[in-house]
């Protein structure tokens, strides 16, 4: 199928990753793919390849056994072991016994069934070949980095370590473990057994200690030796497990000027690989690897100390190290060595000779270019991504692969190559990062670089005939022939080849002169010269194709065929017969067509417009994949070879239109194609494969690409976007790192130093660059998905260049981007290597003189040429002087003479000013022609031409300073110019801050600010501004806003409000520093929009900062940051002290006494009063007989006080303790008119003081109702027990007197302002996710106002509703536990008829809102004493332990459980069902049980703590009478019947439209639906309509048969309940009660074991229940008291 193949490089870093059986067939890893080598023959061939892995090949062995040796192995990265036919070239069976990845492989000599790998978890995997049988064990929890099977006997296995550890195991006992070998200190590369038992010399480094060592009679294991990274090789005893001898490698000098060694054990460990290998036949000698690519051959029978040699003579050996050898046996008897090296060739040895027989070279990446040479018959230069230049003899005899690699200066991947025509050994190439560079292929100077890059990936070179403005001049002025590059970007360049420094110029400004074209041209994509150099072809990136006449490119026609991108374009070649079609033009695209036209009558006679041709003279449509490369055959008429990404050649008869041969012995995309020069019958291509083939048209059997499938580069992008996707998101293009492991194990694992791509059938799609670019697309950086590095050993070399030394590096990369550094040596001196850049060698490294004793550099004479003339011979200047004394003293000259011109130069110096000038002006000739420009201007200021030589430096961009200098000689305005240049050349070389005190020598101050503000110096413009500017010009604020606005932009918050502040814009400060929302942040924020005068934006951003540390719990520093607001909010407000003192306005505040106490209206002060009956009763209110008992407010004989609470009998009214004598009356306490008194509340701007109080308030709650521990707090946050009682002071007591003594908030006018400043503070929004510091500060917010409204004075209905509102808060977002705290915190007696006890304040509502909420508070109160009452009763009813019956409360059943001594603390239990369970132990401490059904239950020995019912003037059976009362209201258990009514109907109507969408769904139900599927979704959106559905049923079978309930039927019962709720009042409602039925229930279970239930409550228990215990589960609870 082919002839010759450069195949892709063996992979590095496997141990054994290459194998050869005895029949001369050698086989390693290269990719994803196993390539076969015949080395039996004085040089080797390709024979084919083994393709089948998706990622890496790591390991590759043979079938030692006769008759079956063509069976192979070969293992993978994904984790599968497969088996070949080597003959036939056929996958035989595989498996996949991995889990981790496979890191050594080997098919056991002793045995021809048994294969065994290891990957890097430590897992070895033994497989029976002949039945698929497979087992496995781990003798070792450690990574495996080497295996190999003895060839004395299947069971034995030697296993080498990371760690330094060698294992030998017993395969036949699963992994039983024989020795453990130890003695390396690191990671084992190589295991080689011995053949036989060798005769060994003693006495070498002994592992054992003396008198222990093993004698080497040898035993049945025989010997085993191993190659470590800590540079030593030992040889083992494996019948003992003792070591034998240990081999440390030598430093060697490299040949070829380099050194291999590595300076020590440092340097050379760092990049070594230590390969061993025990050949057959030779016991006693072994062949082992050494640091720089040398080939050890070590005899251990030798005595003394020198016991080995080195293969190979001259340059040889491998130039870098080696990671596998194998050997075999030749029919013949000879004896041959095989080795791969990182140096990317592949070597064979003579064991018998030790010299190299064959190399062959590998390539390390994808081949993008060919091209044989014009000159050099047979001569091919090859170039692809391995950064690398072959040039390959392809004609040679002696040996077929004959190559010379070139590699110095370049740095990238090869892209574009072409030789020149005519000089011999001119190579010019272009690379990814878009340079264009000539080697001298005969020479080892680096090449020539052209100063003009391209932006992109070069994609064609070729040679032209110079276009202007290289073709002006004469003959012997002009190149011969120009080079021309096209780039990625879209241009095309003219290079000059004599000189590549200069820069180059586009063709595209000559080709819209010539034809006066306005538009922008199409970005290029392709070009081709016609061999005769009339006429050019450009093709675009739009599909068409320009052709143009040289030299002044005037369009001749334009080709309108192609619809997508132009990859390629061939003119027929110049040598093939037939010249009549010399005009033909190949083109090829992504659109995988080719087209062929004749251009002859557009070139012989063109037409004005040039002409658009849209037909083809023939179409070539047979590729499937983008088209990449063409070549016209020198021996055929009108034959073409084409390439694409299809994988495969195609060869087409151009004049039939029909393809003859296509070549499919490519396993990638085929890149680049070229006809041989001196064999008809050869073709070369080179593809993404990694391998440049030869091939023979003729032997080819298929005639055209396979067809009936998907483009190829459609198939592999598709699979590509699969792969990256299950890859975790990676980009499109970009490869996945596939079993990468660390750098200092084993280098990295990748595919010849390139990252392997995670592909099916190891085919990658490339990464587009710009839109349809054909195979343009492959990302410069990226090709094939995978990392394209060199992998050759490149040694610096040390170049004189000028005299001095010139250091030329070779980029080493290693695998997967590491560094491939060359490991430095201390006697040889090589130097590391970095990739992408060179590094400048130590200073030592020059020379060892003193620098006193350097010879130093004469300076260049300003005068060469006058100078060269006085070295001439002795008669020349004696004739010289004869002539000077003629002119100087003659009146005439002699004829055709002329100081200082031609001939007599160097006599202008001698004689007068214009002869002088002369001289000068050939000597500034001569200077620009040596390229010293700096020389020129020298002359011409000597000559006094200050202006000219300022133009000149300024012309070319060399002015420097001391050229400025200068430049005031030539006058104020030469001097101003000179400067206005040197700053525009100070800017192209960004030195903005020299080009700006410049402006400033010039006075163009604002010019110098403007250059440093646009080019973003910011700081420094304003250091400028600031220095020189007016404070107030409006140019520094402008400066001040720039900076600001950028620095808020990168994040620097704090800089950004620096720069606001500095102009004037304090507003903009304070946003920008409170865009962090931190409390620092926050905090500096208000005080800078408060110092600025913005003292709204200050508030806000106050108490955004408190909010936020009130939320942390630091209530300190919330009180703090609104304080700051509220002093300077006040400054300029008199203080307190200013106010005329108590003792000319007498306060009602703080006076000890009573008399001093002025009673006013309505408030009753009991500060100081000892007892009860010191406190006088309120006038105006009246006494608790006569409060009239509205509906749902209860009277003092249902309402009980508490202890501490003097009864209305033993409370005197006013007249019998204060008479108007002894107290002042108010008229006389109040101040005089203007003068305000200390009871008046200071007010603030913005009510700054009403979030203060609401803090306090929120602050004194947190510390009552949670748990949580504050980060700061107040002293008085926790408040201390109230006066004459136990327990914790009420909050709203314990508030109103820090407000009075921390804030001075008392009462008076201002109580009225803060209500309405808190009437505008926005509340929490809660809901059922609101934590509990989100309720407490919207309970704050709401005791607050009614604080205030207590304090403000007035009927009580406001502040009833207000305390109403904070109790209720809670519950009505589930925080059921703290609603009932706060409501026990409030009213700690039980009786809310008395708001304090401190300040004698009782509630008496008079509207009737507030009188229902005050009722509904008292029932709250009254349904936790309920519970309390019950669980301290427990004991004597339930004293037998008697089963009671199941109880239902609230939809919630509670079966048969005992619960005793339960706890019911902090929370209250709703909703939730407890069956057959036992609580004991626990205490009972004052919380409220709602809704959870506890009766039935037997409790016993409950401890009850938290509120104490003390009744002194009445029984208790009266006062739970009259608290029972209030709970077993009609109204209410009404409302609450019909809303369970109501419920119950809503649910039965969904469940009906439930069931009839599911009906109409099935029925119009797609086809290919499951209807198990629409059942499924019915059922889970139906279930709890379903469990709703099974209670009605079972109330169904309580009550008899029904009439089955429709949606009109449903529909009318709610409209019925919807008018009975309807007629409720509003106040039952809107102020909610707890469940009536519940405490009908609760009722009745405490009458039987207790006297206080009186019979006449029993009796409304039981009324209640029957009228109202509507649901199923109510009613069966309520049957045991029923019956």
């Amino acid at each position: 199928m082919h002839e010759r193949v450069i195949p892709a490089s063996p992979n590095w870093y496997c141990g054994r990753c290459s194998d050869t059986n005895q029949r001369g067939v050698m086989g390693f890893g290269a990719r994803n793919t196993v390539y076969l080598l015949d080395v039996s023959a004085e040089s080797c061939s390709v024979l084919g390849s083994l393709s089948g892995h998706k990622e890496r090949v790591s390991g590759f062995s043979f079938c030692r056994q006769a008759g079956q040796d063509q069976l192979c192995a070969s293992s993978s990265d994904d984790g599968t072991v497969k088996f070949w036919d080597a003959d036939d070239r056929v996958l035989l069976k595989e498996h996949s016994g991995h889990q981790g990845t496979i890191v050594a492989l080997h098919w056991s000599p002793a045995d021809k069934n048994l294969v065994v790998s290891g990957d890097d978890k430590g897992v070895v995997v033994c497989y029976w070949f002949n039945t698929g049988d497979c087992s496995s064990f781990f003798p070792l929890p450690k990574a495996l980095f080497s295996l190999s099977c003895s060839p004395h006997s299947w069971k034995l296995l030697a296993l080498g370590y990371k760690q330094g550890i060698i294992l030998l195991v017993d395969v036949s006992k699963k992994g039983e473990v024989l020795h453990r070998l130890r003695g390396h200190e690191d990671e084992i590369h190589s295991l080689s057994w011995s053949p036989s038992t060798p005769a060994l010399e003693q006495g070498d480094a002994p592992q054992d200690p003396p008198g222990e060592e093993e004698d080497f009679a040898g035993g049945s294991g025989g010997y085993l030796a191993s190659g470590s990274r800590d540079q030593t090789i030992r040889v083992w005893s494996t019948d003992t497990g003792r070591g034998i001898t240990t081999l440390k490698l030598p430093y060697l000098k490299k040949r070829g000027g380099g050194v291999g060694g590595g300076g020590g054990a440092g340097g050379g460990k760092d990049r070594l690989w230590l390969s061993v290998h025990w050949p057959d036949d030779r016991p006693s000698q072994l062949l082992s690897s050494c640091f720089s690519g040398e080939l050890i051959l070590w005899d251990l029978g030798a005595s003394g100390k020198q016991k080995w040699s080195v293969l190979g003579s001259g340059d040889q050996n491998h130039s870098r190290i080696v990671f596998n050898m194998s050997s075999v046996r030749l029919a013949s008897g000879r004896q041959l060595l095989l080795t791969t090296s990182m140096d990317r060739e592949i070597k064979c040895w003579d064991l018998a000779s030790l010299e190299c027989v064959w190399t062959l070279p590998t390539l390390g990446g994808s081949v993008y270019a060919l091209s044989f040479s014009p000159v050099a018959t047979g001569l091919l230069a090859l170039g692809g991504a391995d950064q690398m230049i072959r040039s390959w003899d392809t004609l040679s005899l002696q040996n077929p692969y004959l190559t010379k690699t070139f590699w110095q200066g370049i740095r990238a991947k090869i892209t574009a190559l072409v030789w020149h025509p005519s000089r011999e050994g001119s190579l010019a190439f272009g690379t990814d990062d878009g340079k264009v560079g000539i080697y001298d292929a005969f020479s080892n100077k680096p090449p020539q670089i052209s100063s003009s890059y391209h932006h992109k990936t070069i994609y064609r070179l070729a040679w032209g005939p110079p276009l202007p403005p290289l073709s002006f001049g004469g003959a012997g002025e002009r190149p011969s022939c120009s080079l021309y590059s096209c780039g990625g970007e879209g241009a095309i360049l003219q290079h000059d080849p004599r000189n590549l420094a200069s820069d180059a110029c586009n063709i595209d400004k000559l080709i819209r002169d010539t034809n006066g074209i306005k538009h922008k041209l199409s970005p290029h994509s392709d070009f081709s010269w016609k061999p005769d150099g009339t006429v050019v072809a450009v093709g675009n990136e739009d599909g068409s194709v320009d052709v143009y006449a040289a030299p002044a490119l005037k369009q001749l026609c334009s080709v309108q065929q192609h619809n997508k991108i132009i990859n390629t374009l061939q003119w027929y070649h110049p040598l093939a017969p037939q010249p009549e079609l010399q005009y033909l033009l190949a083109s090829g695209s992504s659109s995988a067509k080719v087209y062929v036209h004749d251009l002859r009558s557009a070139c012989e006679a063109p037409a004005d417009p040039p002409a658009v041709i849209s037909e083809a003279f023939r179409t070539l449509g047979a590729h499937t994949g983008k088209i990449t490369g063409l070549s016209w055959s020198p021996h055929h008429p009108a034959r073409l070879a084409t390439v694409s990404y299809d994988h495969t050649a195609q060869v087409w008869d151009v004049l039939k239109g029909e393809g003859l041969v296509n070549y499919r012995g490519h396993g990638n995309r085929v890149m680049c194609v070229e006809w041989s020069p001196v064999d008809p019958d050869v073709v070369w291509t080179g593809a993404d494969d990694f391998t440049v083939h030869e091939w023979k048209p003729s032997k080819q059997e298929f005639t055209a690409p396979p067809k009936g499938k998907k483009p190829v580069g459609l198939r592999e992008k598709n699979k590509q976007k699969k792969i990256n996707m299950a890859a975790g998101g990676q980009r499109e293009g970009e490869s996945p790192p596939v079993g990468e492991r660390e750098a200092s194990e084993r280098g990295t694992r990748s595919v010849d130093g390139e990252r392997e791509t995670k592909a099916v059938n190891g085919e990658t799609e490339t990464k587009a660059v710009t839109g349809e670019r054909g195979w343009r697309e492959r990302d410069p950086k990226r090709v094939n998905g995978e990392r394209e590095t060199v992998g050759v050993n490149r040694e610096r070399e040390t170049k004189a260049v000028n005299g001095e030394r010139g250091w030329r590096e070779r980029d080493a990369r290693s695998v997967n981007g590491e560094r491939d550094e060359d490991e430095q040596n201390g006697t040889n001196g090589s130097l590391s290597t970095a990739s992408g850049g060179m590094k400048k060698p130590p200073a030592p490294l020059r020379t060892k003189e003193k620098p006193e004793l350097m010879k130093r550099k004469k300076a260049r004479s300003m005068l060469p040429l006058s100078t060269a003339m006085d070295h001439r011979s002795k008669e020349d200047l004696l004739e010289d002087c004869v002539t000077l004394a003629t002119i100087t003293h003659s009146p005439a000259p002699p004829a055709g003479c002329v100081p200082g011109k031609g001939p007599h130069l160097q006599l202008g110096l001698f004689s007068d000013r214009p002869a002088l000038h002369s001289m000068f002006q050939e000597e500034e000739e001569a200077h620009l022609a040596a390229g010293h420009p700096d020389s020129v201007v020298y002359l011409r200021l000597w000559s006094g031409d200050v202006e000219g030589a300022l133009r000149t430096a300024t012309e070319r961009g060399e002015l420097n300073d001391h050229l400025l200098a200068i430049a005031p000689t030539g006058g104020y305005k030469v001097w101003v110019r000179t400067v206005q240049d040197y700053v525009k050349q100070l800017c192209l070389q960004d030195q903005h801050l020299k080009a700006a005190s410049f402006l400033l020598s010039i006075n163009k101050l604002y010019e110098a600010i403007e250059l440093l503000h646009s080019h973003k110096m910011y700081r420094e413009a304003i250091a400028l501004a600031r220095a020189r500017l007016p404070d107030q010009d409006v140019v520094l604020k402008g400066l001040y806003v720039s900076w600001a606005a950028a620095l808020e932009k990168d994040g620097h918050l704090s800089a950004a409000a620096k720069c606001y502040v500095a102009a004037g814009a304090g507003f903009d400060a304070a946003k920008v520093v409170s865009k962090k929302s931190d409390a620092p942040s926050l905090r500096a924020a208000a005080t800078i929009a408060r110092l600025a005068g913005e003292s709204q934006l200050a508030h806000t951003i106050a108490l955004r900062c408190a909010k936020g540390l009130a939320a942390s719990l630091d209530w300190v520093g919330a009180q703090q940051v609104l304080k700051a607001q509220e002093v300077s909010s006040t400054e300029g407000v008199p203080s307190t002290q200013e106010v005329p003192s108590t003792q000319e306005v007498p306060s009602t505040e703080g006076v000890p006494s009573t008399q001093e106490v002025p009673s006013t209206e309505g408030v009753p002060h009991t500060i100081g009063v000892p007892s009860t009956q010191e406190v006088p009763s309120t006038e105006g209110v009246p006494s608790t007989q006569e409060v009239p008992s509205t509906e749902g407010v209860p009277s003092t004989e249902g309402v009980p006080h508490t202890i501490g609470v003097a009864s209305t009998q033993e409370v005197p009214s006013t007249q019998e303790v204060t008479s108007t004598q002894e107290v002042p009356s108010t008229q006389e306490v109040t101040s005089t008119e203007g003068v305000p008194s200390t009871q008046e509340v200071p007010t603030t701007q913005d009510g700054m003081l009403v979030h203060r109080l609401c803090f306090c308030v929120a602050e004194v709650l947190s510390a009552a109702l949670t748990e949580c521990e504050a980060v700061s707090s107040h002293p008085w946050a926790t408040p201390g027990p109230p006066r004459g009682g136990s327990g914790p002071e009420p909050p709203q007591d314990c508030v109103r007197a820090v407000w009075q003594q921390e804030f001075g908030v008392a009462g008076g006018s201002g109580v009225t302002s803060l209500l309405k400043d808190l009437a505008s503070v926005e509340k929490s929004q809660l809901s059922s996710s609101s934590t509990a510091h989100q309720v407490v500060s919207h309970v704050a917010v709401c005791l607050s106002t009614a604080v205030l409204l207590w304090l403000r004075g007035g009927d009580d209905d406001e502040l009833t509703k207000a305390v109403w509102e904070a109790v209720e808060a809670p519950r009505g977002v589930g925080h059921d536990g703290m609603s009932a705290m706060l409501c026990s915190l409030i009213f700690p007696d039980g009786d809310v008829g008395v708001f304090s006890r401190r300040f004698q304040k009782v509630l008496v509502p008079v509207a009737t809102e507030a009188s229902a909420a005050l009722t509904s508070l008292q029932a709250f109160l009254n349904y936790r004493f309920l519970f309390d009452l019950w669980w301290s009763n427990a004991p004597s009813a339930t004293s037998a332990n008697q089963e009671l019956p199941n109880v239902a409360v609230a939809g919630e059943v509670v079966t048969g459980a005992t619960v005793t001594r339960a706890a019911v603390t902090g929370e209250a239990v709703t909703g939730e069902a407890v069956t057959g369970e036992a609580v004991t132990g626990e205490a009972v401490t004052g919380e409220a049980v709602t809704g959870e059904a506890v009766t039935g239950a037997a409790v016993t020995g409950a401890a009850v703590t938290g509120v104490t019912v003390t009744e002194t003037t009445v029984t208790e059976a009266t006062a739970l009478s009259r608290r029972a009362a209030v709970l077993l209201s009609e109204p209410h258990a009404a409302y609450q019947a019909t809303q369970r009514d109501v419920a119950r109907v809503q649910e039965r109507l969904t469940g009906l439209v439930l069931h009839h969408a599911r009906a109409h769904q099935q029925g119009s139900q797609a086809q290919g639906q499951s209807q198990d599927q629409d059942q499924s979704q019915d059922q889970d959106q139906s279930q709890g309509q379903d469990q709703g559905q099974d209670q009605s049923q079972d109330q169904a079978q309580d009550q008899g048969p029904e009439e089955p309930e429709t949606l009109m039927s449903l529909s009318a019962q709610m409209t019925l309940y919807q008018k009975d709720l309807a007629l409720l009042p509003d106040t039952i409602k809107t102020y909610s009660h707890p469940d009536v039925v519940e405490c009908s229930l609760v009722v009745l279970h405490l009458a039987r074991g207790s006297t206080l239930v009186t019979e006449a409550l029993q009796t409304t228990a039981r009324d209640l229940l029957r009228r109202y215990a509507s649901s199923p589960d109510a009613q069966r609870a309520a049957r045991a008291f029923l019956a």
